[in-house]
């Protein structure tokens, strides 16, 4: 970030992309840090021809950034990079746009997983910056191009290397964003949220607020995020009760009719963060030898209602 000119690109222009990338396209349309969305098919169409259509709070706004596009050779190398894509889709997409990312390429990670550097290095072994993050955001597509911010603060928590200019330039572009020393412990208690509400939201094809109102859900709920807890103390995470009571009460920050994205997916027969979520916890506490009969019997309850859709 050393040149007059900073590009800035978002990659998946979905829920969280648009979130994220509509305020910095108001604040930086006609300045020198360049927003880029890099989306393809649709998405892009839409966008090129008619500008992102943002809902949030009451208010519809349409933007135009400064570039959209699916052509690395177009884009350039990137001085940042925010990372918004589905966790399933991190290897593809940073494999099609490894020539945008060079040594001091910052990659910001918005994805509900606890192991997102794991992923990327594992395609860019040396290239990039990794600030691992989280956001706290329902944000939908509604159709290709538009996005409705449903709810949810959208506070963003990022860590890795200290990066004040940037930070500062995010927060400048409208972004509730904070830099945290050690942010595994804040992606653990994201997870903590994330991974079981997905889970049984999905199982069970309950918005977040008819979860609240069945004390049995609840209770299957609390029991999952024990699950996570002992197996986040497994790596070396301390997630306390309290933890689990903040992450059960965060529900009630959302709207009723919230759902999960992982049951719209499931419900618009899209692939699925079903691995990152559901798999991830029951496969690696298998390897901590930590049981998981809450988790289990969800995953076979999401198997057989997955089947079942799929077949009618």
């Amino acid at each position: 970030m050393n040149s007059e000119t900073i590009k800035i690109g978002i990659l998946g222009i979905g829920g969280i992309g648009g979130f994220v990338g509509a305020p910095l396209v108001k604040k930086y349309k006609d300045s020198t840090t360049k927003i880029i969305f890099i989306c393809r098919g649709e998405t892009k169409n839409a966008i090129q021809n008619e500008g992102l259509l943002f809902e949030s709070k009451g208010e519809t706004e349409i933007l135009f950034p400064n570039l959209v596009s699916d052509n690395p050779a177009e884009i350039g190398i990137l001085d940042v990079l925010i990372l918004t894509s589905k966790s399933y889709s991190i290897k593809d997409v940073l494999s099609t746009y490894k020539d945008c990312i060079n040594a001091e390429t910052i990659i910001i990670t918005l994805q509900n997983v606890v192991n997102a550097k794991e992923i990327i290095r594992e395609t860019l072994p040396h290239s990039g910056q990794i600030m691992e993050g989280c956001i706290y955001v329902a944000s939908n597509v509604k159709k290709p191009g538009h996005i409705q911010h449903v709810g949810g603060p959208g506070k963003i928590f990022v860590g890795g290397k200290e990066n004040k200019p940037l930070i500062d330039l995010l927060a400048a572009g409208g972004l509730d964003i904070t830099y945290l020393e050690n942010i595994n412990e804040t992606l653990w208690k994201k997870y903590l949220f994330v991974a079981p509400v997905a889970a049984i939201t999905s199982a069970y094809k309950v918005s977040f607020g008819e979860l609240l109102e069945d004390q049995n859900l609840m209770h299957i709920l609390e029991n999952m995020m024990i699950e996570i807890q002992l197996l986040a103390l497994r790596n070396n995470i301390s997630l306390t009760n309290e933890d689990i009571e903040t992450a059960k009460n965060l529900l009630t920050k959302f709207p009723f009719e919230s759902k999960s994205s992982l049951q719209l997916d499931f419900e618009n027969n899209n692939q699925t963060e079903k691995q990152f979520l559901v798999d991830y916890v029951i496969e690696n506490a298998n390897k901590y030898g930590i049981q998981t009969p809450f988790y289990n019997n969800v995953n076979e309850k999401i198997r057989a209602s997955y089947i079942v859709s799929k077949s009618e």
